[in-house]
């Protein structure tokens, strides 16, 4: 069996309501970390699911309308912090677009010689949204590279693996060590990846959920991040298997993009430049 190794990173943050993340929570900021994965395969080598936030966030919303993007994430992100200041993207052979929000693929050029993966659900998002409303969705079609849509490779052409909790996910190296899992709801198209790794699985779930306790208490979101939501059904049904799954295997960390327990486990940046 094949095992990979995983550093937990994080490149900048923005803030939001409690009152949002928890329904019926104190109305205070919460820091929203912008947290990926830095997973060292034996073989293929350094594969990220995700990358956070870049200068580029920034660059892309200054003009209107996309500045109400920034005006309501109000992003901040030290160079240091960026990915390809943490990973030297000469090593990185894969890059795993759990969605194509800003907060996930911000980092995505500076690693033009990735393998780069998503579902054909975000490949399909690219295409449909233009370009003057798609920060609408989440969505900065500066952050891609020239021709990502035509040189990505889908999650749905690896093989299939049946989980009993997860339902059917992908094989993306084809030895069981990352299979991608379908979270649908918080945004179109979204997969998680259930990690081996030598200490025991690890479950990277994206967004979906932001704080633990939505598993571990039923603690939701405010009904009013349903504009901010792609599909709050399917968001519902991914969480109630998450909490099928951690039922299961409650040992097995969940870690989600934002959540404040995943945030403790962030190594601190030594710069990879």
């Amino acid at each position: 069996m094949t095992n990979v190794s995983i550093r937990i990173r994080s490149s900048g943050h923005c803030f939001a309501s409690g009152h949002h993340v928890i329904q019926g929570a104190a109305r205070t900021p919460v820091r929203f970390e912008a947290i990926w994965a830095e997973l060292i395969h034996p073989e293929h080598g350094t594969i990220l699911f995700d990358s956070g936030y870049t200068s580029r966030f920034l660059d892309a919303t200054k003009h209107f309308p996309k500045r109400i993007y920034a005006l309501l994430t109000k992003v901040s992100i030290r160079p240091e912090e960026e990915a390809h200041r943490q990973v030297d993207p000469s090593v990185v052979t894969h890059f795993i677009c759990s969605h194509i929000h800003a907060d996930h693929v911000g980092g995505l050029r500076d690693f033009p010689d990735a393998t780069c993966w998503a579902s054909e659900e975000c490949l399909e998002q690219v295409d449909e949204l233009p370009d003057w409303r798609s920060w609408t969705r989440g969505v900065l079609k500066e952050l891609f590279t020239d021709g990502w849509r035509q040189s990505c490779k889908t999650f749905e052409s690896r093989p299939t693996i049946d989980h009993p909790e997860l339902g059917k996910g992908r094989d993306l190296l084809g030895d069981g060590s990352i299979v991608l899992i379908p979270l649908p709801g918080h945004a179109k198209g979204q997969y998680g990846a259930l990690v081996r790794t030598d200490q025991g699985p690890v479950f990277l779930v994206a967004d979906a959920f932001w704080d633990i306790r939505a598993v571990t208490e039923g603690k939701v979101p405010n009904p009013i991040v349903r504009v901010f939501f792609d599909d709050m059904d399917a968001y519902a049904q991914s969480l109630q298997r998450i909490r099928n799954f951690h039922a299961k295997h409650p040992k097995v960390p969940l870690i989600a993009t934002h959540c404040p327990e995943a945030a403790k486990l962030i190594v601190p940046i030594h710069s990879a430049i």
